[in-house]
């Protein structure tokens, strides 16, 4: 063999182990990276399993935040630089944390929260006077088939009878028609008190009593209609309303009604119409004393239903057509100071019913009863209680 034989085998020796020794780098590499790659994927992956809908609920606060840490992360490494640090753990720059952006501020257009700090909390039974009232301490509690009194300021129940108990709450009902289309108007800004409502034909179909007696030939604004629910109770107007928010369909209201009803923890509560009237195939709208209290304190913030409920007098339409609306809440009345709501019922199934809400000296009561036989009896009743109670909250 001579010396040009010898080089070129040796030559070709040493390709061969740089090709093996080259082979045997990128092997131990990506070995090294790739199961921390894989194990980093089903950490990953088992994590967002268990944070289900709480990954989903941060993913729209956390895209800024992507943004920012973009800039953060490890910067890309070169083939080479790879290659000759294999083993050895890449450097991380920190991650400074991102602040959170502070909440914007809920803007309402027609709500105007309490600011009760007590608001929506739990009633407190503790001093609870149960069942009917000593005749010489307030008369007139024996013709209630149901009722309540709660100073909403300590959530303290003052008195109750039977007020878990679903009973037929008439009229009332229209207080969930209220509550149900103002909070509409706050999640759809293409619609407002001003909004213009062709009356419907559906109308029509309403028994023709407490009524202010509407054609399908007129147009009215929304909040036209809205005030004569409350003030003079027209079953007329609470249909129409009912049937516009519901895009036309009034059952699909009713679903919302009720569907309203389960987030403000009203169990005992049952609704089949939009104005209290009897529903010939699902009977009676149901709802409890204690149920009707928790509605009347979410409608306290909404000034355009309180001002309503202090209405004695108004009217819809104008000239010869002027139509006038009286108040059926004759506890409004500046011999009983404090009254500012809420709302009257009467159906033969339900009897004279009365959601009132009383505002003196800062403190706020809210009371309902239902079944008495006779309206002034439900009236007398109620001014009693009222007195009644400020006296016993200021023991407690």
């Amino acid at each position: 063999m001579n010396e040009i034989t010898r080089a070129r085998i040796w030559f070709l020796g040493l390709v061969l182990l740089i090709v093996l020794v080259a082979h045997l780098l990128f092997f131990m590499f990506f070995m090294h990276h790739g199961s921390a790659d894989v194990a980093q994927s089903v950490e990953t992956e088992q994590l967002s399993r268990e944070a289900g809908h709480e990954v989903a609920a941060q993913v729209a606060s956390a895209a800024p935040a992507q943004e920012v840490a973009s800039s953060q992360l490890p910067e890309k490494r070169s083939f080479w630089s790879r290659l000759f640090s294999w083993g050895k753990s890449a450097e991380k720059k920190p991650i400074t944390p991102v602040p959170a952006a502070p909440p914007k501020p809920v803007v309402y257009r027609y709500k105007k929260p309490t600011g009760n700090p007590n608001f929506a909390k739990p009633f407190d039974y503790s001093n609870t006077i149960h069942g009917d009232l000593a005749a010489d301490v307030v008369p007139g509690s024996s013709g209630a088939r149901s009722g309540i009194l709660v100073d909403l300021t300590t959530r303290k129940v003052l008195w109750e009878k039977n007020s878990r108990q679903p009973v037929p709450v008439a009229s009332m009902v229209k207080m969930m028609t209220l509550y149900t289309t103002f909070e509409v108007l706050e999640k759809v800004p293409g619609i407002s008190l001003e909004t213009p409502v062709k009356i419907s034909p559906t109308v029509l179909k309403v028994p023709r009593t407490g009524i202010i007696w509407l054609d399908p030939r007129e147009t009215f604004p929304l909040g036209d209609l809205l005030k004569a629910v409350t003030i003079k109770s027209a079953n007329d107007a609470a249909t129409m309303v009912a049937e516009f928010i519901g895009n036309g369909d009034v059952n699909r209201f009713i679903l919302a009604m009720n569907g309203n009803a389960r987030e403000l923890g009203m169990t005992d509560s049952k609704f089949v119409s939009p104005n209290g009237l009897k529903d010939p195939k699902e009977g009676n709208s149901l709802s409890s004393a204690r149920d009707m209290v928790l509605l009347a304190e979410q409608l306290l913030e909404y000034p355009p239903v309180m001002k309503w409920t202090t209405t004695k007098v108004d009217y819809v339409r104008e000239g010869d057509k002027k139509t006038v609306l009286t108040a059926t809440n004759h506890l409004v009345n500046p011999r009983w100071p404090g009254v500012d709501g809420m709302k009257t019922g009467y159906t033969s199934d339900a009897g004279y019913c009365l959601t009132f809400t009383v505002l003196r000296d800062g403190r706020r009561m809210v009371g309902c009863v239902t079944g008495f036989k006779e309206g002034r009896d439900r009236d007398r009743f109620c001014r009693k209680l009222i007195d009644w109670g400020y006296a016993r909250a200021a023991q407690l």
